[in-house]
Parts: structure tokens; sequence; C-alpha cells
């Protein structure tokens, strides 16, 4: 209806003014370095911080849980919520980095996480070029064609280790740093609980969803 749509919306912009600033919070090295400038870059990661948590995510868990997903929507549903809160995972930790700073190579390893987040969180744009894609192919199947551009850009999660391993996975500690993985983690090697977790998220993501989505109906 017109509340979902102007979520939508709502969602969309915000998601783009926080990848602005993340953009601009990478790029401008001689800003963060500066002592006299540093506090710009302070601010406008607040923004993006604030950004994120205040409007991105909410947002990205209502829309998951309310969207129509005809085809497969339990695995569908896991691949967007794995999205937000690996993205919130990465942001978290950055920020705590930062907030700590437990040596003097902190801010640098601070600056990996948010990195991390933000590709994290633009994981789902080669979903949308793909659907995209597929809409102009099938224009009829526009159900068909969400799910399938979903899980087929998903399996980029396989290829970089993010599947199994999460945030701790490989693509990631290779951004991080293994030297850094004990500030950056909590620990410098995964409990086998939280490596247990990690691997056991997609089966909770499908409960969750599918119990919650099925509750959201029935009102």
């Amino acid at each position: 209806g017109p509340h979902y749509n102007a979520v939508v919306e709502v969602h969309v912009w915000a998601s783009i003014t926080m990848w602005v600033l993340g953009a601009v919070q990478v790029f401008s090295e001689r800003t963060r370095r500066n002592p006299e400038t540093a506090w710009r870059h302070r601010r406008l990661g607040e923004g993006m911080l604030g950004m994120f948590f205040i409007i991105v995510f909410p947002t990205s868990l209502y829309l998951t849980m309310l969207q129509r997903i005809e085809y497969l929507a339990p695995p569908v549903g896991a691949v967007l919520l794995d999205t937000a809160f690996c993205t919130l995972y990465f942001l978290f930790r950055g920020w705590r980095v930062a907030r700590l700073r437990q040596t003097s190579r902190s801010l640098a390893l601070h600056g990996r996480l948010m990195q991390c987040g933000i590709v994290m969180s633009m994981s789902i744009l080669p979903q949308r070029f793909l659907q995209l894609y597929l809409t102009m192919q099938l224009k009829t199947h526009h159900q068909l064609n969400y799910s399938i551009s979903i899980l087929v850009t998903s399996i980029l999660f396989l290829l970089f280790g993010h599947f199994f391993e999460g945030p701790r996975g490989g693509i990631w500690i290779a951004c991080i740093g293994v030297e850094n993985a004990e500030e950056a983690y909590g620990s410098a090697k995964a409990s086998s609980i939280e490596r247990w977790a990690w691997r056991t998220r997609w089966l909770i993501y499908m409960a969750i969803y599918s119990v919650l989505h099925s509750l959201l109906l029935l009102k």
C-alpha cells in the first residue's frame, strides 16, 4: 500500500545517503589525518552511523518482513536478513574499535571495519542489476525474477567465504588482517559456539522470517 511504498522510498534514499557519506569517509584521507579537520571526519561518521541505525536498518527489517515474496520466500528472506545484520555487525565493531583505541593501529582497523560494513550493505546492488536484466527479458514474471536474482547473486557469499564463516570469512579477514582479528572480533579465533552460530545462521534466519512473516500477515 501507500505506507509500504513510502517506507521503500525512505529506505532507498537513506541507503544512498549512507553510501555517499561512507565514500566521503573512505576517500577523504587528508581530512581525517589533519588534526584541524579530523572533526569533520568524525561528524560525517556519526551521521553515517546514525543514518544506518536509525533509518536504514529498521526499514530494511520492516521491508523484508512485509514484502510479498511468492517464490522461495524463506531463503530470500534469509539473504536479506544476513545482509542487514552483518552490516550492523561490522559497523558496530568498527565504532567500538575506534572508541576503545587499544593500539596505535586501532583507527586504521576502524576504517577497515567500516569499509567492510559499507561493502556488505552494498552487496544487494548486484542483485538489483540482475533483477533489472531479468525483468527486461521476462516482463511478466516479476516475483520469479526477484527470487532468482537474490539467490543467484548470493552465490557471491559462497565464493568469497562469507556463506559459512560470516564476518570472519575469507574476504573480510583478508581486508581486516589476521593480525587484527582479536581486536576486530573480540577474539583471535572464533569459539566453537561462534563458529556454529555463523554456520547455522541461515536456518535461524529462515525460521525467524517464516514465523514473523506469518504473524504479521495475520494482523
